[in-house]
């Protein structure tokens, strides 16, 4: 979809997350970047440069720019919750990177906020919204297989042992494999179940002392409808679950673990935490390691999915493929595409970002991922926190059910 005027988008944080971010945004016929916010001089001497546009040194100044219409907050996730807030109060709409907030109570201030002032909130757990899952979704609230009996969702990666800044490797400041990967599959798991987990039984992990944060965890979700998931993630780079989806990397080679033992003896050989936080600012937007925004996307990219999902329903199962999906049904097998397009190419922010411009545009609130949405996945991620501590089955309250027909 494109409208005939792009929004003006503002963002707030240019950091490693933002150098994913930026050049689809930047491709999105919807939007136009006018202005950024971050700390650091080079991170806003490099968005002058690239977009002729404002560079301001912290978000109030940001969020008080009356041409920006769009705010894009990408900061550290303990400043989630007061920078869309920020927005809110200035009148902004918002899509706001995962978690929503670090906790319920920063969940309702978001909520609170953005309804006072007639605001929208788009909660991005982007690569949940990658075009298979949302075809998933689609023909599991469909009931075209009947009804959804089982849900699995699993993905290994080397995420623990990519370079981190000194408060990611803190349990206390979010950085955990549950808080910072888990509202992804959680999405997943709602979106193709409908929504309500009716409680989650878990099992956090930390196998690595010298990385003490939760690398790896196992989720049991029931479902009001009676229907269950299970979520899996390992990020401790022994195994690289893009095998079982695509066998071969985009270039051609074989997914090995040798390319996640390099990132333990990169990690390895890091002299301090110092040095591996200098090593991550230079991944930065405006850092002396920095990639280009401007490589030309091919218009049938692909890209690894978020680990394997398998959907089993009465009358079938589902799962990926590296073009689409697969039904296998009490008839026979059944392929079904899902073409590259914006989907693939743009995928970080394709569908967030066209899902805002048209609630705007029309004037009605966003269809996917909004506050309550959001909170309710945030509710599943913080009780399998709290069902790993307190090693029992954890009840929720607030979910929402999921009513995205139509958006893909």
């Amino acid at each position: 979809m494109t409208t005939a005027t792009p929004l003006n988008f503002g963002i707030i944080g240019l950091g490693a997350g933002a150098m994913n971010m930026i050049p689809e945004l930047r491709a999105n016929p919807n939007a136009r970047i006018a202005a950024a916010a971050d700390p650091r001089a080079p991170a806003r001497e490099r968005f002058e440069r690239d977009f002729g546009g404002r560079a301001y040194t912290d978000a109030e100044e940001l969020c008080a720019d009356p041409e920006v219409e769009v705010v894009y907050v990408m900061t550290p996730d303990e400043m989630h919750a007061a920078h869309t807030i920020m927005a809110a109060e200035r009148g902004k709409q918002v899509i706001l990177d995962k978690p929503m907030g670090l906790t319920l109570e920063e969940c309702d201030a978001i909520i609170e906020a953005t309804e006072r002032n007639g605001t929208r909130v788009l909660v991005g757990h982007s690569q949940s919204l990658d075009l298979p899952n949302l075809k998933m979704a689609e023909i599991a609230n469909s009931g075209r297989l009947g009804k959804v009996v089982m849900i699995h969702t699993m993905f290994y990666s080397d995420w623990i042992y990519r370079p981190r800044a000194k408060e990611e490797l803190m349990q206390d400041r979010g950085g955990s494999i549950v808080r910072r990967q888990g509202p992804i599959q959680v999405d997943i798991a709602r979106m193709i179940g409908g929504g309500l987990a009716r409680s989650v039984r878990a099992k956090t992990n930390i196998v690595d002392a010298s990385r003490p944060i939760d690398g790896s965890f196992t989720a049991f979700l029931d479902f009001e409808d009676g229907h269950t998931a299970t979520i899996t993630y390992d990020g401790y780079g022994h195994f690289n679950s893009a095998e079982l989806t695509f066998g071969y990397t985009l270039q051609g080679t074989r997914m090995d673990a040798g390319l996640h033992a390099a990132s333990r003896k990169r990690i390895a050989a890091f002299p301090g935490a110092d040095a591996e936080e200098a090593y991550k600012d230079s991944t930065r937007y405006g850092g002396s390691m920095e990639r280009s925004i401007e490589q030309p996307v091919s218009p049938d990219r692909r890209h690894a999915f978020f680990g394997l999902t398998l959907v089993s329903c009465e009358r079938g199962d589902m799962r990926q493929t590296p073009t689409g999906l697969i039904i296998h049904g009490d008839g026979g097998d059944e392929e079904i595409a899902v073409p590259a397009g914006d989907g693939y190419n743009r995928r970080y922010c394709s569908v967030e970002v066209d899902e805002m411009c048209r609630a705007v545009r029309e004037d009605t609130p966003v269809r996917i991922h909004d506050a309550r949405w959001g909170k309710a996945t945030q509710e599943v991620v913080l009780g399998i926190i709290r069902s790993s501590d307190e090693r029992r089955e954890v009840f929720m309250e607030h979910q929402v059910p999921y009513a995205a027909q139509g958006v893909a």
